[in-house]
């Protein structure tokens, strides 16, 4: 009888968690903070090939400095 009301408790959590982590804020949220990331580390990169590759957006944007 006990494993039933743990089976029960492991069922809710699942479904609280997928109801949490799936929801459309949370996506949202994962997506934009993905995206800052990647976009921040490719316009402020100091690595060589990376600055070489952006170069041109770098100074057509006008506020990042490169050289």
């Amino acid at each position: 009888m006990e494993y039933k009301f743990e089976h029960k408790n492991k069922s809710s959590f699942r479904n609280k968690f997928k109801t949490m982590f799936l929801s459309l804020p949370v996506q949202l949220t994962v997506v934009a903070l993905l995206a800052g990331v990647v976009i921040y580390t490719a316009l402020f990169s100091s690595y060589a090939p990376v600055h070489d590759a952006l170069h041109d957006l770098r100074h057509g944007l006008m506020f990042i400095p490169c050289h």
